[in-house]
């Protein structure tokens, strides 16, 4: 794909203008003239504002050309009905370091917003810029654009549920429903706390949460506790839509959910995450309306790896089977309070139950004999995303069975929600909560029923489909000899995003410093789906600050490749004198921990004492002694693995150098990556070149671009690979790093 050169004007609006000349990123047809010219007045005037009164604010010729082609894509908005989608209302704005993409995007939507009457969302990927945006950026500009309101949204799961509280402490109602074993079927062990859960304790932190609740003391986030509660204590009471009576729930005018939506709704702009993003369009909620929302996606290097996750399904079996068989004393315990003409059959539910524990007896009996999964042998996949013959056939009737188990499950909890004056008020208060919880079973179910659909499938472009060893769960007896976790994923979610996203969609931005590997849009095109809409708009924006002058990047002269036994004992003599060369702050990026601590272990005394070591400390506290250090005017180097490596900002002489000891590729561990890799060489083509390669050219980008962060700034960019210049990829990985000067350094003498 080719990028238009920088055009730091707006085009004028032409009837008449040739899509063959025009860059696809400033094609204005489509777009009623008086429309966009009233558009591009209000743009210009809040710009101004914006500069005049922004402090320390700077005006970019990049940022009023990522302003303009996010404009266009705005007002090219689709109506929910509207079905003539080419992707004119779909954009990929990459804009480097330093070029004001928050500011350039929320003027641009905020002027699309009040033209088009549309809500805007804007989703992050990571924790950091959400809160940088609700507490920094966002008051600023609302201070600038007295009219302007934001708010942030979050998941259901984030806000406490408070009929399920109300349940957890009376009477045990919960805990004759929900056991531990079922609340761990549907998730992974590294949600888990460590140790068995302490009951007394729980019950203790409920009850001071409700008083905390009732008394105005706490909102009901759990993101405003000082200290976070246990994970299953958690997830006993947290809000899930399955469990939620709305506005037949006593607590509905209170519910701590529905009250941060009701506050978010008048707001133009809403901040959220990709994750709660892409859950709420796969489901029936009307919490976000897609056909009428301006979408901006920042940080959408990360949206298909988080779309990825999303669209699996997992389900451990030891604890399903615990779950149907608490399924089946609770249908025939509430079955009988329902009147005669509507209930259930406790028969025909009950050989139901029998009939998916017998076929999910014949899937254990399949990996026992097999022996494909252990405590040796962790995980095993299905070649080519294909179970075994003999099980596709119980696969289909198992997702069969568990649609009518959960239509009978559903009928019972409908019921149960029905207020019945003839029963007392504590009646009716167990009644109800017992229907909750059954919305909860009912979530799980679906689970089930759309992970057996997959694994009975076979696909032209094939899931992933695979088991894992699953560990013993404390003070739980074990169901069978091997427990396991059931699991499928897409290999990509480029199908799912198309069909679930971008179809339905108003209109989206998507945005990031490093959204291009290799120099080109075609690695996130493919992995996000994009590439199904011809007219999609795409625009590289240069960085302000001027890479030539400002940095370099040199290549370690070592004399081992990466790929050598030697390499790491090499990095290790090479690295102290690496460092001596720079006085102030120092940044260096490890691919491994191990290479990390052998690196650290073997610096002489006096640098070793100027480590600040992720894992020692938290990374607020490591990020604030790194601060003081180079304050002091201390040299003050920061060890980090690939977290350290985005979303960290040292400016001046915070980071004056950055270290990367070699290219972070990633082998295809995963049972994701190694099915499309697969995949891939099965269809006659190259995984390291079209996965590999462009994935770790879009890492080393954002490490890189931990050097220069302002105009003033200056920094030498280590990398102690030298596959990036030796060998024929290492061209292609070049041209998508900031455009540093490229030295061969001369080796270091070491003291």
């Amino acid at each position: 794909m080719s990028f238009s050169a920088p055009q730091h004007a707006p085009l004028p609006v032409d009837a008449l203008e040739s899509p063959e000349q025009t860059p696809a990123h400033a094609r204005t047809q489509g777009i009623d003239a008086d429309l966009l010219k009233k558009a591009r007045k209000r743009l210009k005037f809040l710009y101004r504002q914006v500069a005049k009164n922004w402090p320390g604010f700077l005006a970019r010729p990049g940022q009023d050309e990522m302003m303009q082609a996010a404009l266009l894509t705005f007002l090219c908005a689709k109506s929910p009905d509207d079905e003539s989608r080419q992707g004119n209302n779909l954009a990929q704005l990459e804009a480097g370091t330093g070029t004001g993409k928050t500011v350039a995007y929320c003027l641009a939507a905020i002027v699309a917003s009040e033209l088009l009457e549309k809500t805007v969302i804007v989703s992050t990927a990571t924790v950091a810029l959400q809160e940088q945006l609700f507490h920094k950026d966002l008051p600023r500009l609302a201070q600038i654009i007295p009219d302007l309101h934001f708010d942030i949204i979050k998941g259901r799961g984030r806000y406490v549920c408070e009929s399920r509280l109300e349940g957890a402490i009376h009477e045990g109602a919960q805990a004759s429903l929900l056991g531990d074993e079922f609340q761990d079927a549907f998730v992974g062990a590294r949600t888990r706390s460590k140790g068995p859960r302490d009951s007394v304790q729980a019950m203790r932190w409920f009850n001071e949460s409700i008083k905390k609740l009732r008394a105005g003391k706490w909102d009901g986030d759990i993101d405003s506790l000082e200290q976070q509660p246990d994970p299953e204590d958690w997830r006993q009471v947290q809000a899930n839509a399955h469990a939620c009576n709305g506005g037949q729930c006593e607590y509905f005018k209170s519910c701590a959910f529905f009250r941060a939506r009701r506050r978010a709704a008048s707001a133009t702009i809403q901040v959220a995450n990709h994750a709660l993003i892409l859950a709420t369009l796969q489901t029936d909620s009307t919490m976000i309306d897609p056909g009428n929302t301006l979408f901006v996606f920042d940080e959408a290097h990360h949206l298909p790896g988080i779309a990825a996750d999303q669209f699996s399904y997992r389900a451990r079996y030891g604890a399903t089977l615990h779950l149907l068989t608490s399924l089946r004393a609770v249908a025939s315990r509430h079955g009988r309070a329902m009147p005669a003409s509507r209930r259930p059959d406790p028969v025909a539910f009950g050989q139901a139950i029998t009939d998916c524990t017998d076929k999910l007896a014949i899937l254990e009996r399949y990996w026992t004999q097999t022996q494909c999964v252990s405590a040796d042998q962790r995980v095993h996949r299905f070649t080519q995303g294909r179970i075994p013959d003999a099980l596709v056939a119980e696969c289909e009737q198992l997702g069969m069975v568990i649609r009518s188990i959960s239509g009978v499950v559903s009928s019972i909890a409908a019921a149960l929600m029905e207020i019945d004056e003839s029963k007392s008020l504590a009646e009716r208060d167990e009644q109800t909560r017992a229907g909750v919880e059954l919305g909860v079973y009912l979530s799980q179910l679906n689970t089930l029923e759309r992970l057996f659909a997959a694994w009975a499938t076979h696909d032209p472009v094939p899931w992933a489909k695979w088991m894992e060893f699953a560990d013993p769960i404390p003070g739980i007896p074990a169901v069978s000899t091997t427990d396991a976790w059931l699991c499928a994923s897409p290999m990509t979610p480029a199908q799912l995003l198309s069909r679930g996203l971008w179809k339905s969609v108003s209109a989206a931005v998507c945005t990031s410093a490093t959204l291009t590997a290799c120099g080109s849009f075609d690695f996130f095109d493919r992995l996000s789906g994009m590439n199904r809409f011809p007219e999609r708009r795409s625009l590289v924006v240069a960085s302000p600050f001027d890479y030539a002058t400002q940095g370099e990047l040199r290549i370690a002269p070592m004399r081992h490749s990466p790929k050598s036994p030697e390499f790491s004992e090499e990095l290790c003599e090479v690295l102290p004198g690496l460092l001596r060369e720079h006085h102030h702050g120092q940044l260096v990026l490890f691919t491994s921990k191990r290479q990390m601590q052998a690196c650290h272990a073997a610096l002489p005394k006096d640098l070793s004492g100027q480590v600040q070591m992720q894992g020692d400390r938290s990374r607020t506290e490591l990020l604030k002694e790194h601060s003081r250090c180079v304050a002091s005017g201390q040299r003050s180097i920061i060890f980090g693995l690939q977290s350290f490596g985005e979303g960290i900002d040292l400016p001046g002489q915070l980071c004056e150098h950055v270290v990367i000891d070699k290219l972070p590729f990633s082998p295809p561990t995963s049972p994701v990556e190694e099915a499309l890799a697969e995949w891939l060489t099965a269809q006659g083509r190259d995984p390291f070149a079209e996965l590999s390669v462009p994935r770790t050219a879009m890492k080393l980008a954002q490490w890189a671009g931990r050097g220069v962060r302002t105009v003033t700034d200056r920094a030498v960019i280590t990398v102690c690979d030298t596959r990036l210049v030796t060998m024929r990829y290492g061209k292609d990985i070049l041209a998508g790093l900031p455009p540093f000067p490229v030295v061969r350094s001369v080796r270091a003498e070491q003291h």
